[in-house]
């Protein structure tokens, strides 16, 4: 609990907590109202004050994040980037959000001394900063937490989501892309003899939705089930706006009130519970074994994972890979569009690994000397999972860029800047040329390149997403080439036309 939340905990003490308020006199809860008021804005402004001076003397420059919050990061990460960028130009920086102040690093230099002897004791700070009610949606899941709890809820999630077992699901997922592509038929802004016009910011978010959660949840997760989950993302999407935009959401005294945020939430947490519950009950009656149960029995251990712990940790697994995966997607098809050579060569790739009438898809997708999979690097590369990684504190003392920067303190990767640096991928390093990684070995750019977090080994979902977006690019392109839609009325950005292959 922070200070302004103890604060204001002690401060409804009085009242034997929220249910009492309603007992006590308006002229009482009107002068407590006030010391809340004004105890919240001392507070707010007496974050940490401690300086990052460089080996001169000289402070680090700082970004007030000022009205737009912590939330800019998430939402307006471009422009945030530039103003870093602008007042402190190749040196880390600090960005500061009321009482919270985090160090911001971007070049391969400033990772390497980041990661350099503790990096395995890193530790996330409660709710990421964002305050209460992002603990309460996703405070609690695998990506949030720390040490031991970290350890105990990877054992039981990881024998599902190895590189291995993501390989297994290929069948079912490329059965979901053709499912897919039929429905595209359907819903295509304009159709023509043997061309679809798509825009694929919207529908390439469909189809992480019918294929992610049934990595997880396997033959339980069903058409109904689906429909379901899409209702229920409507509840999720709107909890995460308010952990991530809300002004007063982030102090835990206002989460206790009974507000519509609050409401939501509670509603929200009803649904999930009854949700996955339900599909555990589907797979004992039909005799399904699924990786949900196999997790679940940590929870039923009643020592080792917590419901919530669980609960958040799908929601983070399936919800947040849902916008990551389908912006991905349509990030690959759109450059796919914009270089048609490359695309012909991919093409060309795919149709020389049938052997007769069979595609060998198992062994073209583990395959890291391919088109394909330069593909799938070039596109992470340039439209990382996010725009800024999630803060990680450091357990000791360290130099980095010439600042010294003391343990505890809280930093992330400007990652679109890291993945672009020149001084690692050349004076090209923002442009699509997926055929670099062919004359790159990992270890040129093993601290210049971040695509599933702050250190890569640590995101659970990275294999079913790596062959989720394979099995999407050989299915797309052996039916359809996609080409760019000429600009007129009624074009949006993002729109595709697939051309029908004879």
């Amino acid at each position: 609990m922070n200070s302004i939340d103890h604060a204001l905990v002690e401060f409804l003490r009085p009242f034997s907590g929220i249910e009492g308020l309603s007992r006590t006199s308006p002229l009482a809860v009107l002068s407590y109202g006030i010391g809340i008021f004004i105890v919240v804005i001392l507070l707010s402004r007496n974050g940490n004050r401690l300086k990052y001076l460089d080996m001169d003397g000289v402070p680090m420059k700082e970004l007030s994040l000022g009205r737009t919050s912590k939330a800019a990061l998430l939402f307006e990460p471009h422009e945030i980037s530039k103003q870093g960028e602008k007042l402190a130009h190749d040196e880390p920086y600090i960005i500061r959000d009321g009482a919270h102040r985090e160090v911001v690093l971007h070049t391969a230099e400033h990772v390497r001394e980041f990661l350099r002897n503790d990096a395995k004791d890193h530790f996330k700070p409660t709710g990421m900063n964002f305050g209460d009610y992002f603990y309460r949606v996703l405070g609690q899941c695998v990506g949030a937490l720390n040490g031991e709890q970290w350890r105990d809820v990877r054992r039981y999630f990881d024998p599902a989501y190895t590189h291995a077992a993501g390989l297994t699901m290929i069948p079912s997922f490329q059965k979901e892309v053709v499912r897919w592509l039929n429905t595209l038929r359907n819903d295509s802004l304009r159709v023509g003899v043997g061309r679809l016009v798509v825009n694929a910011p919207t529908s390439c978010k469909v189809l992480p939705l019918r294929v992610i959660p049934q990595s997880f949840y396997g033959g339980a997760y069903d058409d109904e089930a689906y429909t379901k989950l899409v209702g229920i993302g409507q509840s999720q999407k709107q909890a995460l706006k308010y952990a991530v935009t809300g002004r007063w959401q982030r102090y835990r005294w206002f989460n206790m009130l009974p507000t519509p945020s609050r409401r939501l939430l509670d509603l929200y947490h009803r649904d999930w519970k009854a949700f996955n519950l339900e599909i555990l009950e589907t797979a004992r009656k039909n005799g399904l074994a699924i990786p949900a149960e196999h997790v679940f029995k940590g929870v039923q251990l009643g020592q080792d994972i917590t419901m919530d712990q669980y609960l958040q940790t799908i929601d983070e697994m399936i919800f947040t890979n849902i916008d990551i995966t389908g912006n991905v997607l349509a990030f690959m098809l759109g450059q796919l569009a914009r270089h048609p050579d490359f695309q012909q060569r991919l093409y060309e790739e795919i149709v020389a690994q049938r052997s007769g009438e069979d595609l060998d898809l198992k062994a073209y997708v583990a395959r890291q000397d391919s088109l394909l999979h330069y593909l799938c690097l070039e596109s992470i590369r340039l439209q990382p999972a996010t725009w800024f990684s999630v803060p990680e504190c450091i357990t000791i003392d360290k130099v980095i860029g010439r600042y010294k920067i003391p343990a505890q303190t809280p930093v992330v990767i400007d990652v679109r800047r890291l993945n672009t640096n020149a001084l690692t991928w050349g004076p090209d390093g923002g442009q699509f040329r997926p055929e670099r990684f062919a004359s790159l070995s990992p270890n040129d750019y093993r601290y210049g390149f971040m695509r599933f977090g702050v250190v890569s080994g640590k995101c659970l979902g990275k294999h079913m997403a790596d062959t989720l977006m394979k099995v999407a690019m050989v299915t797309i392109l052996e039916q359809y080439r996609i080409e760019e839609v000429e600009k007129n009325i009624g074009v949006k950005e993002g729109d595709l036309a697939f051309i029908r292959r004879k």
